[in-house]
């Protein structure tokens, strides 16, 4: 499902050699990648890390705002922001939760345009913009669609559902002329719904039409059984693409979610309900399979595998090997051969017991991770590190439903070992880290739910620099040369409406 208020399967395809590391710009950016943040996940390897910024440990405690940019609040519980806003060439671009895309400058947060799609019902997220081509890219809950990047003029709009039981909630992907989009079996005004499911679609750049889809359910519309009452699969962030231009990505859960009372262990889609919970691999000309990893077969505990996967070479027993990291909300993260799928490593993070496996039992019982929990945004890597953000939320249920969550609700962010999945360091949190990771040279950026930004060193994990912001922060942020830049818009207090903004914090003072 969305963003927080939101046995291994056989494994097919082809072997390759060793692949070359792989950190991929996106298009038209390579030149320019140093002054902004030119996609969701920075690059096409979704590492999350700009080594370019000025931004390091010696300097990050002189971050002061320089300027807000005033967003309009959504009632809905995810917020006025739930993604990133990416940055280049001096100006600053975004999406609101109605669809609505802005331009700001870099320098002044001023508006430069905006383009209104005032979609029915506001989207839950994580949605958001990519560049490429001198176009802006993004999506409402039913179409996709292109803007021109300097004047915000629609170039094309491409609609790829027809029906209110399924929508579009993730930033898309842009490489190779294609612009790679994935529909979720839901909207916001309802999810899981029978007979919806997600399709992936690589879409003509300059055009928007369909080159390929993928459906994330084997079978397609027959849902393994009962398309009246199932559902499931979808992308909710955007896939990584390598050098030899197979696309990685992470898939949600089937549906019905959980069990009900004349369903228990939702016994009406039987099986491990494939694609649902996976990474996949495909060939990015054509979409065909390459392999696929299930990590929770028959999930009745809502434990999407979704965050942006990531690339990386690694040494793994003496032979430099490209691999894919992939995490989700069962607090699983999963290294995988990035040729073949073989799994290399697998660490369990946060909060977990025994009812995190198998059917449910007749009485409530409280599973860890719970239907919020896990890695619910993306990570980050750099070198041999990956910094992983989680939550520790736990649900009650029973093999007829769900019965509400286990208090507190807790996160952090760790530093691990991305050849081995060994836990280096770990930092804790009284609330809930739904703010990504986000690497500046030697310093990793993350964020709370209840609206406090951390400056934490890459080495350690101690508190370099920190920020409270108006709202809460349910989205993750850009870096630049010398701003760290991010959305809070999240009503993180049931009693105060909050004060929403996009804030640019900047080296060296106001």
């Amino acid at each position: 499902m969305g963003l927080i208020l939101m046995g291994a399967a056989l494994v097919s395809g082809a072997a390759g050699a060793t692949p070359a590391p792989s950190r991929l710009a996106p298009p038209e950016v390579v030149a320019n990648a140093a002054t902004g943040w030119p996609e969701h996940n920075y690059d096409l390897s979704n590492s999350r890390a700009d080594l370019a910024t000025r931004i390091n440990a010696t300097n990050v405690a002189t971050l002061k705002q320089k300027w807000a940019f005033k967003l309009s609040y959504f009632g809905v519980p995810f917020g006025a922001f739930t993604s990133n806003p990416i940055v280049l060439d001096g100006d600053v671009y975004f999406e609101n939760p109605d669809s609505d895309v802005f331009a700001l400058n870099e320098n002044t947060g001023k508006l430069v345009w905006e383009h209104t799609y005032r979609s029915a019902t506001p989207s839950g997220g994580p949605n958001g913009v990519a560049l490429g081509y001198g176009l802006v890219f993004g999506a409402t809950e039913g179409s996709a669609f292109a803007l021109d990047a300097k004047t915000g003029r629609q170039v094309w709009i491409h609609k790829l559902i027809g029906n209110r039981r399924e929508g579009i909630d993730m930033a898309p992907q842009v490489y190779g002329g294609k612009v790679l989009i994935s529909t979720i079996p839901g909207s916001s005004a309802s999810y899981y719904q029978g007979g919806a499911y997600g399709t992936v679609y690589a879409l003509s750049a300059t055009t928007g039409a369909t080159i390929w889809s993928f459906s994330t359910v084997l079978g397609g519309h027959k849902l393994w059984g009962d398309p009246k009452v199932n559902s499931g699969g979808g992308v909710w962030y955007p896939p990584a693409v390598d050098s030899k231009g197979r696309v990685f990505l992470g898939t949600g859960n089937p549906g019905p979610v959980y069990g009900t009372p004349t369903d228990p262990n939702a016994k009406s889609r039987p099986g491990p309900n494939l694609y649902t919970d996976s990474l996949v691999a495909l060939n990015g000309d054509t979409g065909k399979l390459l392999w696929y990893q299930q990590v929770t077969p028959h999930d009745i505990r809502d434990y999407d595998f979704e965050a942006s996967p990531i690339i990386t070479t690694q040494d793994i027993h003496g032979v430099r090997t490209e691999i894919v990291i992939g995490a989700g909300k069962s607090g699983k993260v999963i290294a995988f051969r990035a040729d073949n799928g073989q799994r290399l490593w697998t660490l369990d993070i946060g909060k977990h017991n025994k009812y995190q496996y198998g059917p449910l039992p007749a009485k409530a019982a409280t599973y860890c991770p719970g239907s919020l929990g896990g890695v619910e945004t993306p990570m980050a890597e750099t070198g041999s590190r990956l910094y992983v953000p989680w939550v520790d939320l736990c649900f009650k249920a029973t093999s007829k439903g769900i019965t509400g969550a286990a208090l507190p609700a807790l996160g952090g962010i760790a530093a691990v070992n991305a050849a081995t999945g060994a836990i280096v360091w770990e930092r804790h949190f009284d609330t809930l880290d739904v703010g990504a990771a986000t690497i500046a040279n030697d310093v990793v950026f993350t964020s709370t739910y209840t609206g406090t930004v951390y400056g934490l060193s890459a080495t350690d994990g101690a508190i370099l620099w920190s920020a409270h912001t108006p709202a809460g922060i349910n989205s993750f942020p850009a870096v630049t040369k010398d701003m760290l830049i991010i959305g809070a818009g999240a009503r993180a207090s049931a009693t105060r409406t909050p004060h929403s903004e996009m804030i640019a914090y900047a080296l060296g003072g106001r």
